[in-house]
């Protein structure tokens, strides 16, 4: 009796691990019982607009959602509050709503190769989030209240419009890659030489950038680690 109990404990905790580790490509196979739902890939589907069903997968922890023709954010992402990694990259969004910071448990955002020209000051609100990344868009500028990330180890804003950077930037303690390359800086906070963190610092391709020799300094140094001991 008791190999049985222990066999029917070990089949249900070994199927939910099965099903948390499933990645459905269907919206349709995974409306079939969205509550079990972890995984959702909708890559490559010419998808133009999000149905408001997405919002039934209240235990979604990644959606994919690359290489679509959406214009705008879905709003009824923002209520997958359990969502931990969010792939929207090549699209053709070019606002994200105040509301994203709903998103609470987020740790990777990838927004590369959209139309954004800004992020809300509710990004402020993503406090476990580890990955930002924002290439090929069009910001010029990033909020102050990027600072209040602190964990995000890897920030790529390359390939924008950008002419300054946030004082609040020198926050982020935790950041070991920072790649602002072909952007429109002209020049940098002081405050950015802090970041002891970084091993990737990458500001190529800003042609009328002018880095004070401390910051000269602090981009050999980044470049030219000391050899390991």
């Amino acid at each position: 009796m008791k190999k049985n109990i222990l066999f029917s404990l070990l089949l249900v905790v070994s199927t939910g691990y099965a099903q948390k580790g499933k990645t459905y490509y269907s919206l349709a196979d995974a409306l079939k019982n969205p509550a079990k739902v972890y995984v959702l890939n909708l890559s490559n589907t010419q998808m133009k607009e999000l149905p408001e069903s997405i919002a039934k997968f209240s235990n979604l922890t990644e959606l994919n959602l690359s290489n679509n023709q959406l214009t705008a954010f879905p709003e009824s992402i923002t209520q997958l509050t359990e969502l931990t990694k969010l792939d929207i990259s090549k699209n053709q969004i070019g606002k994200l709503p105040e509301s994203i910071g709903n998103l609470v448990n987020l740790e990777y955002l990838i927004l590369n190769k959209n139309k954004l020209l800004a992020l809300p000051e509710s990004i402020s609100k993503l406090i476990k989030l580890q990955e930002l990344s924002i290439s090929n868009n069009r910001l010029t500028a990033v909020p102050e209240s990027i600072g209040k990330c602190a964990t995000i180890q890897t920030l790529n804003l390359n390939n924008n419009k950008l002419t300054v950077l946030p004082e609040g930037i020198a926050k982020l303690k935790l950041l070991t890659t920072l790649d602002l390359k072909e952007n429109e800086l002209i020049s940098l906070p002081k405050s950015i030489t802090r970041l002891r963190g970084l091993t990737t610092f990458n500001v190529d391709n800003n042609k009328e950038l002018i880095l004070s020799p401390e910051q000269e300094k602090f981009k050999k140094k980044i470049a030219s680690p000391p050899p390991a001991k």
